[in-house]
């Protein structure tokens, strides 16, 4: 054999024990014991036939000299040779001892050769299940996060909701002002949902989760304080401040009413309910877009 053919045959013979040598320590992490034998087993039989490919003849030649001594010290007797045997003229006859290492031989690196291919089968079988698994994970935790998102947006729509029609909702007024606890706990939860949904650690969507959770609770908390709450916290002077607003916004939405008085209840308004909690520019553009049509066609 060439010495590169040599080269090439210990480089592809060391990977190979390399391989089954992994392979045996993951089975041995699984306590898989006998696929640890098998792989162990392969693993000499590769080494034997890349370092050493001599070695049963060498063990065939090792069993045969005992065998040979063991018959010469039976004593005196008529010996037959056999000119034409195998080992050469004036050997004596016995087990073909080099038939029988070649055949174990051949089988050894039959077995050596299935279990390897057992092996990479297994290895290739157990990264599709992971990968299979992973692919499970992700689609799992894409479905979660499109419902947390989902019922984080609900929450969002309906505080934007509100806002953008402050002036229909000054019955739920508190939800407006943040000195009220349960509107200040409901901006707190808001920001930290916000956050929570563009983190990036690894515990990010069950932070996200918690986030959500506890957002739902204080818009209900905080909706429900400001519908039985409506206006009667405030002080009694902004309380009628507000109360002379819903008569002017009345007023300001009847369209039956002559345009000008219209005009001037819905400035009246706005002033005394800004002289209360502030108005967002939103809400009055879309208080204006709606009545602006009734106006002009009066």
């Amino acid at each position: 054999m060439s010495t590169t053919a040599s080269w090439l045959l210990s480089v592809a013979g060391s990977g190979m024990c390399l391989f089954l040598a992994v392979q045996a320590f993951r089975f041995w992490i699984t306590r898989d014991w006998p696929r640890v034998c098998t792989t162990l087993v392969a693993v000499l039989v590769v080494m034997a036939m890349v370092w050493r490919p001599t070695l049963p003849f060498e063990l065939a030649a090792k069993l045969r000299t005992p065998l040979r001594e063991d018959l010469l010290d039976e004593g005196p007797g008529p010996q037959h040779h056999d000119p034409t045997s195998a080992d050469g003229p004036g050997t004596t006859d016995g087990p073909p001892w080099g038939t029988l290492a070649v055949v174990l031989g051949v089988t050894a690196a039959a077995l050596a050769l299935l279990l390897t291919v057992l092996a990479l089968a297994a290895a290739v079988r157990r990264r599709r299940e992971r990968s299979q698994q992973q692919a499970r994970r992700a689609d799992e935790l894409a479905r979660r996060r499109a419902d947390l998102e989902a019922r984080h947006d609900a929450v969002r729509d309906a505080y934007g909701d509100f806002e953008m029609n402050l002036l229909d909702n000054l019955h739920r007024l508190a939800l407006a002002d943040v000195n009220v606890a349960q509107t200040a706990r409901l901006i707190d939860a808001l920001d930290a949902a916000r956050d929570a949904r563009i983190g990036t650690t690894p515990d990010a969507l069950d932070t996200y989760r918690k986030a959500v959770t506890a957002l739902e609770l204080a818009w209900k908390s905080a909706d429900h304080h400001a519908r039985t709450t409506g206006a009667s916290y405030l002080p009694p002077a902004e309380r009628r401040n507000i109360e002379q607003a819903q008569a002017a916004l009345a007023v300001a939405l009847d369209e039956r009413g002559y345009a000008p008085q219209r005009q001037l209840a819905l400035r009246r308004a706005l002033t005394l309910i800004e002289s209360v909690i502030p108005v967002p520019q939103e809400a009055i553009a879309a208080l204006e877009s709606s009545t602006r049509p009734a106006l002009a066609k009066s």
